[in-house]
């Protein structure tokens, strides 16, 4: 899928009509599962969902059949990027007279503490480097807004400006291809700019423009886009829900000031993408690009790597199931090892042997059931950094279980294979 079938797959999309602003969206989500449009009442800009909803629309995205394809995909894409053409701006913007009270903020859940974008990615540069990361912004007023931005890439270049006395300029791209979306969402090295990567992903079928202010590289491959400023000013953000459905802590954060928005000429009526949170788009927008990275890390130790999953329970986040073709004892400890070296959030790593599903949760605690002993099986690393969206650490300090639920290699191999329905 190119740009233009992007913007066409937009116009198509099974349209709900007008909604109210609170919750319907997230209901909506649920209930639905396909890709739909909306327009929320008293809104100028409409709302898309859900196009990101099943790992089978992502694969149709990147024109592959199998997890390994899709992993070597992102991860070739991440490690040999490639530049775009650039083109004009005004041959695919034109600027709006609107402010954030025009945008549609929603509030996801009743637990939320205000009306949230949650499909916005913020590009961002400072001397050479650009950096596109997700990030979501709780609105003050028509002009402010707070933005969670976690200690990475973004953080990183904002704190570079407030050391140079000086507010951040940002572009913020409020609904693109799903490709791009997914690099931005991917979080490769310091210094790969995530528009290269999704050029990669394109198959260098992605333009670039310079923003008309601050001159940002965003995508042409874009509905709506705002450009401003992350100030020193902080304001309270937060409650949100997370991908584990709990209501994230408040915080203060950095303020967003709001100066232009622009919204795409190719488009008949401009729509966001409304990423509804714990719900299937917001775990695989988070979790997919991390099983590629572990199935990068555990192919370098082990040659016969079948599939990763991150598991939903877990919000596609802090469990993985990792299928190998075992050879040999100590197989499984080296995998779970490198697994937890390909996503330091990790919590529980379960390995299972190929002919396991690993879509299948009762598939897997069958191998558990089966092929699991403690005593030779269970590895456990006591006080590791992990995720502090894991409500039992402690600010992130974490025991680590790795599960080896593969069957011994010195047993007759009969012994562990389920028959079939006859």
């Amino acid at each position: 899928m190119n740009c233009s079938d992007y913007f066409k797959a937009l116009a198509s999309l099974r349209d709900f009509g007008e909604i109210p602003g609170d919750y319907e969206i997230t209901r909506l989500a649920h209930r639905v599962k396909e890709p739909f449009k909306a327009r929320v009442h008293g809104i100028r800009l409409g709302v898309y969902s859900n196009l990101i909803s099943s790992r089978e629309l992502i694969y149709k995205y990147m024109g592959v059949n199998r997890d390994c394809e899709a992993y070597e995909k992102l991860i070739n894409a991440i490690q040999s990027p490639l530049k775009p053409s650039f083109k004009e701006f005004s041959s695919f913007f034109t600027e709006v007279e609107i402010d954030l009270r025009d945008l549609p903020f929603i509030r996801y859940y009743r637990e939320d503490g205000g009306s949230y974008l949650t499909g916005s990615i913020f590009i961002s540069c400072i001397d050479d480097i650009c950096n596109a990361s997700f990030h979501r912004v709780m609105r003050i007023n028509g002009s402010r807004a707070a933005v969670r931005i976690v200690p990475r890439h973004l953080y990183r270049i904002y704190m570079s400006y407030r050391e140079r006395g000086e507010d951040a300029p940002v572009a913020v791209v409020l609904g693109s291809h799903p490709l791009v979306e997914l690099a931005s969402a991917a979080s490769p090295p310091y210094g790969v700019y995530e528009m290269w990567v999704a050029n990669k992903l394109l198959e260098d079928r992605l333009n670039l423009v310079y923003t008309p202010i601050y001159e940002l590289p965003v995508p042409t491959c874009a509905t709506v886009i705002l450009e401003g400023v992350i100030t020193g000013e902080l304001h309270e953000e937060g409650p949100f829900v997370d991908i584990l459905g709990i209501p994230d802590q408040v915080r203060m954060q950095p303020v967003f000031k709001f100066e232009k928005a622009y919204i795409n000429v190719g488009l008949e009526y401009p729509l966001i993408h409304a990423i509804v949170p714990g719900l299937e788009e917001h775990i695989l927008l988070m979790g997919f690009p991390r099983e590629a990275s572990i199935w990068d890390s555990v192919r370098r130790i082990h040659s016969d790597v079948r599939s990763v999953r991150l598991t939903r329970g877990s919000g596609g986040w802090l469990h993985a199931i990792v299928s190998i073709k075992k050879s040999s004892e100590g197989d499984v400890k080296n995998v779970v090892m490198a697994a937890f070296t390909g996503h330091p959030s990790l919590k529980h790593v379960i390995v299972v042997d190929e002919d396991i599903d690993v879509d299948d949760p009762y598939s897997v605690e069958w191998a558990i059931a089966t092929r699991f002993q403690a005593s030779r099986g269970l590895i456990v690393i006591k006080g590791s950094r992990g995720s502090t969206l894991d409500p039992s650490s402690i600010d992130g300090l974490t025991d680590k279980v790795g599960v080896d639920a593969t069957k011994p290699v010195d047993r007759d191999p009969k012994l562990f294979k389920r028959v079939g329905i006859p």
